[in-house]
């Protein structure tokens, strides 16, 4: 391919569909239970058919988890085959409706809920419903106990894909709370120079399973060209991308989330004048907390640890003190809380504490332990991305990572399950879960760091 004016080829250029093309291609493999999280799922379908060619990954695993599952049905597709005399219109709605209640079914999800808008079809933005579909998409998320909303990629090439994307987004700032992710369908289209937003978007590659996704797509008669036959202008899917859809992966993308994470000030603003707003020391639930932590590392000694988000350096104390880990060092985001570890611990060669931002300034390594508590939810997505990305460089094969996440409010734009969740999927296929300890404040799961089982997360996650 021919290099652009500014020296990068069009899948090189930050923003272009090719940029964003070639980080889907490397994405992390991850579980669709772990993006889905905890809860039901809504999928946004601009059309009768977008649910299974974009989310079935999703709908196969609410089907096995036994997730509450809804449809919100944007158009009924209705304007497919606008030359039809035998199929009007409106005969043409009701057989997609049908098509599309077979197809979520042969998925697996036959007690699905249904919220139909009832949109023009190829007009979704431009009607008089639009304005009021948000509110009645984030009700419909509240009936079905949804944790996690499914649509279009913003900049997936069709209208009412793009107004799907605009709902979604406009849920998201209704009911903060919710996961939200992307789906691209049609963007296999575009020229790879073309203008696709990324910015604070995680692509991730989720297995399917072709074959429920094939009978499901044979359910969708009217668009292979099986229903009407005197339209010969009407749409019919293309080969290439009936072609597409038979690849055991989808492309799903963690999409951002409203809010900024709280900045360095108002961390020194906690720590001021030997502040310890979480009673580190001496609570009952950091305490209990800790032994519990030490007692789920499940080896009976490690080399070298780290502890991401040290705060006064107790654990990784205790796990020196208790011969657990030879040797620990302790990162946390606030010099004077560092300076307090130092001044406590300090004088046992066997621990070293620094003061550094996540992800930039993560200690070298390798380590063969590494502990990542109660953290991940100051950061944004991505800044997760590049901290698992960071430590992964960092880290020893078979070395054992303890993620604690605390499940309370936290008024951070994502939550600790969230947090978790995101932090676990970066690394894809090279952790295993060791063991996973759900306590009623805070989640604590131990990981495996198997790099020969999959390739290396991509690093920052985003090309901002």
């Amino acid at each position: 391919m021919d290099e652009t004016s500014s020296g990068l080829r069009p899948e090189q250029r930050p923003g272009s569909w090719g940029a964003f093309r070639a980080r889907c291609d490397a994405a992390p493999r991850a579980d669709a239970a772990r993006l889905l999280g905890e809860g039901g799922l809504v999928v946004i379908a601009p059309h009768p058919d977008d649910e299974t060619f974009g989310a079935s990954a999703l709908l196969l695993e609410a089907a096995r988890s036994g997730r509450a599952v809804g449809i919100v049905a944007v158009t009924d597709g209705d304007a497919s085959h606008p030359n039809s005399r035998k199929v009007p219109g409106a005969t043409l709605a009701e057989i997609r409706r049908a098509e599309q209640e077979r197809a979520v079914a042969a998925l697996g999800v036959g007690t699905a809920r249904w919220l139909r808008l009832g949109l023009p079809d190829g007009a979704a933005k431009r009607s008089a419903g639009f304005a009021a579909a948000a509110e009645k998409i984030a009700a419909f998320c509240d009936e079905v106990g949804a944790g996690t909303l499914s649509a279009p990629h913003p900049d997936d090439p069709h209208i009412d894909h793009h107004a799907a994307a605009e709902l979604a987004e406009a849920v998201l700032r209704l009911r903060p709370g919710l996961r939200l992710l992307f789906y691209p369908i049609w963007s296999m289209r575009l020229d790879d120079d073309a203008p696709y937003r990324s910015d604070g978007l995680l692509p991730f590659r989720v297995a399917t399973d072709p074959e429920a996704k094939a009978r499901a797509t044979a359910c969708h008669r009217s668009q292979l060209g099986e229903v009407v036959t005197d339209d010969p202008t009407g749409f019919t899917l293309p080969d290439f991308f009936l072609e597409a859809q038979s690849e055991p992966e989808e492309v799903h993308v963690w999409a951002t989330r409203p809010g900024v994470p709280p900045g360095a000030e108002h961390f020194a603003a906690l720590y001021a004048d030997g502040g310890d707003p979480w009673e580190a020391q001496r609570s009952a639930y950091e305490v209990e907390k800790r032994a519990d932590n030490r007692d789920q590392l499940e080896r009976p000694h490690y080399r070298r640890g780290l502890d991401i988000g040290c705060g006064e350096g107790h654990l990784a104390a205790e796990l020196v003190a208790a011969g657990k880990v030879a040797a620990m060092t302790g990162l946390d985001r606030d010099p004077s809380i560092v300076t307090r570890a130092e001044r406590r611990y300090g004088a046992d060669a066997r621990l070293r504490f620094c003061a550094g931002a996540l992800p930039a300034d993560l200690p070298e390594g390798p380590f063969d332990c590494a502990i990542v508590s109660e953290v991940l939810y100051f950061l944004d997505a991505t800044d997760i991305a590049a901290t698992a990305g960071g430590l992964a460089g960092r880290l020893s094969p078979g070395a054992d990572i303890l993620v604690v996440s605390y499940l309370g409010p936290t008024d951070t734009p994502l939550s600790g399950r969230e947090a978790h969740d995101l932090f676990v999927a970066c690394f894809g296929r090279q952790v295993r879960t060791i063991s996973r300890r759900a306590r009623e404040r805070y989640l604590a799961e131990l990981l495996r760091f198997l790099p020969e089982a999959g390739a290396a997360p991509e690093g920052d996650g985003t090309s901002r």
